[in-house]
């Protein structure tokens, strides 16, 4: 099963550049209250009278900053004596992107009119993205791995945002002199922590109201589901997805996915591993550590629904798994579904339909939105 790697990459241009001019004017003291960050580990915020700083952590090295940026507004002056990061003039009202997660935070924050360019669009679904590029109002700027840089120059937008790969670099991209706003929201561990980096964005784009709002919803929604399955003393075991290339990608017991289980009230056979990422298992050790899960979810990206046959037909042995034998597997259908541009944004959604597949006499009158019993 392919995850497209445009899901993991994107990318926000700034037309700004370093600054290292000397420590920060003592006389431009802090705002009055903190900004106080509740789940996301990897970005921080400082708010001063004359600009704020983003600091970025680096999810490789967390002894270290990936990057610091600094916010100043265009209706004001220059700041003298700022600190040393990469400057931002805000709000931006002209970017590109390199993901389609991107494209639907900025729709969330109702700023998606300020999008100009983006990569890989054939994996977008948000209607206004594909009615720009067949007018022209919106560039397509090739593949994330490798963007069409003078067709960016050429764009000119304020911003790029871009989600950083461990080992990867921008190439030419960063030969152009514009700023590089990256966005490793994507090794958050909590569901919630994740979310929360829509309040990274809306600081670059004057949206930190309607952010802090929307959040507040999301938080509020993910925990009502949560405490609701806690009250019961059923845990049903499950497994997740398939086989790829002869390995298992299994995620880690620390992992975003596992606590997202453990949160709608399943009980994860891994959930002992320390691994914040995802583990790459042989199916013999899969099958025997879950073999005898009483759920299986699946996401996968077919032309048609996935059916028992089909799903033996890839690989006879998965006939083996007590979820197969007892009709217990729930698929997504990422063809169609909007699983990934939804779950960084709305892990509440996702949270229940897991939470409604392992207790379904908690929401009797829910319908699921991404999963759905696989037919025989």
């Amino acid at each position: 099963m392919k995850i497209n790697i445009s899901l993991l990459i994107s990318l926000i241009i700034l037309l700004c550049g370093c600054n290292n001019h000397k420590p920060a004017d003592k006389n431009n003291a802090k705002s009055d209250g903190e900004y106080k960050v509740y789940y996301a580990k990897g970005f921080t915020v400082d708010k001063y009278d004359k600009y704020t700083t983003v600091s970025v952590r680096d999810p490789w090295d967390t002894t270290r900053l990936l990057q610091t940026y600094i916010l100043v507004d265009k209706d004001k002056d220059l700041p003298t004596d700022l600190p040393k990061g990469t400057l931002v003039r805000v709000p931006l009202t002209s970017v590109a992107t390199y993901s389609t997660i991107h494209c639907s935070t900025l729709n969330e924050l109702n700023a998606i009119n300020i999008i100009k360019g983006v990569c890989e669009p054939q994996y977008i679904k948000l209607p206004n993205i594909q009615e720009g590029i067949r007018n022209g109002s919106i560039i397509d700027l090739g593949m994330a791995s490798k963007p069409d840089t003078e067709k960016l120059i050429m764009l000119s937008p304020e911003a790029i945002f871009a989600t950083p790969i461990q080992g990867w670099t921008y190439g030419s991209i960063e030969k152009t002199g514009i700023s590089i706003l990256e966005t490793p929201d994507y090794t958050e561990s909590h569901p919630l922590g994740r979310a929360e980096w829509i309040r990274f964005y809306s600081l670059f784009i004057g949206k930190e109201q309607l952010a802090d709002s929307l959040f507040a919803i999301t938080r509020k929604s993910y925990n009502d589901i949560k405490d609701a399955v806690a009250k019961t003393d059923s845990r049903p075991s499950v497994l997740t997805d398939i086989r790829y290339q002869g390995k298992w990608n299994m995620p880690g017991g620390k992992s975003f996915m596992a606590n997202m289980l453990s949160d709608a009230g399943a009980s994860y056979p891994w959930a002992d591993d320390n691994s914040t990422t995802y583990m790459p298992l042989s199916f013999e050790s899969v099958l025997d550590k879950a073999g005898e899960a009483d759920f299986w979810l699946i996401k996968y990206n077919w032309p048609k629904d996935m059916v028992y046959k089909s799903l033996e037909k890839e690989y006879k042995p998965y006939a083996y798994f007590k979820s197969f034998k007892e009709k217990n597997i729930f698929g997504c259908n990422t063809a169609y579904s909007s699983y990934y541009e939804d779950l960084p944004i709305h892990p509440d959604y996702i949270l229940k339909d897991l939470a409604y597949i392992f207790h379904p006499e908690l929401f009797p009158n829910y319908s699921p939105k991404y999963y759905t019993r696989i037919s025989e």
